[in-house]
């Protein structure tokens, strides 16, 4: 939904209303609503998990690469094509070796993992918690490793894990209340220990740091007025790097717990989704990291029908998504465990 505004700077209130508004209408016929990048690469994720049954990053990144080649105008990256290609040529042998390899070697620092990263983290979630919903080891272990076949640079990764910890954090809170400052200290909480020893004069990435972009959300948040759009492009960010849509993302979704101003309506779910396409910047992918967020709080039963009968093979992925919830039943997850790690 949010593929038709992507990179825009601006976008008008009243322009986004009425997109929103034909799109809930049931006697107007629009176009269906083709995935892009960030459902292609999802979609694989999840169907690799279920049919493994665990994480195989061989079988994984064969999945992205066929998925690609089959269509390659979703939208992708052309960083991403020259991974798919690479690996091909050598017929998967080293899965991480072609991310590795990217740009001299520091690897991508993009939102491509943390785009795609919802089933992986609902999979470890489901299937590697043994009874424990502190210990985050199995997910962030699971996360960095599938993060790393297409983002080696540990931006890039980190955002993946920070994406997976808020999506799991979603499911344990109350689906009607909880505190948003809270579940925004918890996440820099991680984060912060994620961070210990990083050189803030490396040349490379010194001083990006995804609990200095936590710390804005959480001003955001307790600050009695909606910040300006322009603020959270400068500030925030809207763009294709981790570092600048990942805590984005986590914004729109606890910005929306609450009546926001400049998105008038009362579905959560909506107003999330809404909220991050007006935006700007990178639509899709932060409106459908946003999305999955409030999707592992709120459950599918929340999103307006009149939304899924627009989106390209909504009722695939949902069978997709049943079957994944299927293929994580609880077992013993030695490599994912903290002694495992």
């Amino acid at each position: 939904m949010g593929s038709p505004f992507e990179g825009e700077a601006h976008i008008g209130r009243t322009h986004l209303s009425n997109y929103f508004n034909q799109i809930l209408d049931p006697s107007i016929k629009v176009p269906f609503k083709p995935y892009t990048d960030d459902t292609a690469m999802t979609k694989q994720s999840a169907i690799s998990l279920i049919e493994n049954k665990s994480f195989n990053a061989q079988d994984m990144v064969k999945k992205f690469a066929n998925e690609y080649f089959h269509n390659p105008k979703r939208g992708y990256g052309s960083a991403i094509g020259d991974i798919f290609f690479n690996l091909r040529r050598t017929n998967y042998a080293d899965p991480y070796g072609p991310a590795s390899m990217q740009f001299k070697g520091l690897g991508s620092y993009g939102n491509g993992a943390a785009m795609r990263v919802a089933p992986v983290a609902l999979f470890a979630y489901h299937h590697c918690s043994d009874g424990d919903n502190h210990d985050v080891t199995p997910i962030v272990n699971l996360v960095t490793d599938a993060s790393k076949v297409t983002h080696s640079n540990k931006l890039g990764y980190r955002g993946a894990i920070l994406q997976a910890l808020a999506i799991r954090l979603a499911l344990l809170l109350d689906k009607d209340d909880f505190d948003t400052i809270s579940f925004a200290n918890e996440l820099i909480q991680y984060m912060t220990q994620m961070e210990v020893g990083d050189d803030p004069d490396d040349p490379i990435d010194g001083g990006k740091s995804f609990v200095t972009k936590l710390e804005l959300v959480k001003q955001y948040l307790n600050s009695t007025e909606e910040p300006h759009i322009e603020e959270i492009q400068n500030k925030l960010g809207v763009h294709v790097s981790a570092l600048d849509s990942v805590p984005t993302a986590i914004y729109c979704f606890l910005a929306a717990q609450k009546p926001l101003e400049s998105v008038p309506v009362d579905c959560k779910f909506h107003r999330c989704i809404h909220y991050a396409i007006s935006l700007g910047g990178d639509t899709d992918t932060i409106a459908s990291m946003a999305g999955a967020i409030i999707g592992a709080h709120m459950g599918d039963e929340v999103i307006p029908n009149q939304f899924l009968v627009h989106c390209e093979h909504s009722e695939d992925i949902r069978k997709i998504a049943d079957d994944l919830y299927e293929a994580s039943k609880p077992t013993k997850c030695e490599r994912y465990s903290s002694k495992g790690s």
